[in-house]
């Protein structure tokens, strides 16, 4: 009886370390330590060498390493797997990493990169699940601007632009001077066109022209503020400012003539002047089948060209024509007219014939 209690308390004792063996070696196993498993995943990462690099991060977390060791191994892999394109596997790594140790002052970053990673994943609901979880977490200051840029991302890829209004409302009050603002003043002025477009509300099309026309003006030369031009052009057509549009748009081609809608601006220039000035108008139809096929095409087919404009070209070409013969039989009459009014100053100034 006596051996057998001995037995067992030497089984219990064993127990620890058959669950943890690397409890008393300082989570020690053949490859190293935890912290050498860490160390030679993110230095395979960095070689590129991400399958390895996986491995290293999952062997670390088999050695019974700390709550904070187990977070870097988890975000180690999750990095690894995006590295090789399995954006998917990193969201469940990294949510997993942030539900499981909730008091690590990382998990707010955790959730945020979980949301980049579904959202590179086309996962939207899941990507603003993961970010407003974030957001709850008491972030650090410095991600909070990005995170509500995120989450307004993901809304209106799902087509809830009154939802990302309603989010980046303050954002320039509240962050007046960080990076994003051009980017976020971007995105308010198409999620107010978006809601005009299916409301048809006059004041939201103007609300929409006058953020675009601030950031052009405060942010000159900026990528967004480029984009702005060609996005401004299609409100201005809207509320029917049609030379106004045009003239956003040709700025538009000549600050980005490589862009994959620089046909589609030029197209949409030559229609408002068909009428105005027929001649330019054909010139500027020319251009943009020649941009059409020496540019990358738009993701969005609604912005490659029309299917009517030969019909267009052929119709600007011969207004063009009449308008130059207009212009000449008026120059002609006039001439005429001219003419005629001098004989009748010349018979009116002629002396009266003398009477017999």
């Amino acid at each position: 009886m006596i051996r057998r209690l001995v037995h067992r308390a030497r089984s219990l004792a064993v127990l620890p370390l058959l669950l943890c063996p690397a409890t008393v070696a300082y989570a020690q196993g053949f490859g190293g330590t935890v912290a050498d498993h860490l160390v030679r995943g993110d230095s395979l990462l960095a070689q590129g060498k991400t399958a390895e690099a996986i491995v290293q991060f999952q062997e670390a977390r088999t050695l019974c390493p700390t709550p904070a060791e187990i977070v870097a191994a988890l975000q180690g892999e999750a990095q690894g797997r995006l590295m090789q394109d399995e954006a998917l596997p990193a969201v469940g790594l990294l949510d997993e990493a942030a539900t499981r140790f909730p008091d690590d002052p990382r998990a707010s970053n955790l959730l945020y990169q979980a949301g980049l990673a579904a959202q590179r994943a086309g996962e939207a609901d899941k990507a603003i699940q993961l970010y407003r979880r974030a957001l709850d977490r008491n972030p650090t200051q410095d991600i909070v601007p990005a995170l509500k840029f995120q989450i307004a991302q993901a809304l209106r890829l799902l087509g809830r632009p009154g939802e990302v209004i309603d989010l980046l409302k303050d954002f320039e009050k509240d962050h007046p001077e960080h990076r994003l603002l051009p980017n976020v003043l971007y995105t308010m002025a198409i999620a107010d066109h978006d809601v005009a477009t299916s409301s048809r509300e006059r004041a939201k099309f103007e609300e929409s022209a006058a953020i675009y026309k601030r950031l052009i003006e405060k942010f000159p030369g900026r990528p967004a503020a480029i984009e702005a031009h060609f996005e401004l052009g299609l409100v201005l057509m809207e509320l029917g400012r049609d030379a106004e549009a045009a003239d956003y748009f040709t700025k538009y081609v000549s600050m980005n003539p490589s862009s994959p809608v620089a046909a589609a601006a030029l197209e949409k220039t030559a229609d408002l002047m068909l009428f105005r000035s027929p001649k330019r108008s054909a010139e500027l139809y020319g251009l943009a089948r020649v941009k059409a096929t020496a540019n990358p095409k738009p993701s969005d087919p609604a912005f490659g060209l029309g299917r009517w404009l030969k019909i267009k070209e052929t119709m600007a070409d011969a207004l063009s024509r009449s308008w130059v013969l207009g212009i000449l039989g008026m120059v002609v009459l006039g001439a005429v007219a001219l003419f005629g009014r001098l004989i009748m100053k010349r018979f009116r100034k002629a002396p009266a014939p003398a009477s017999a």
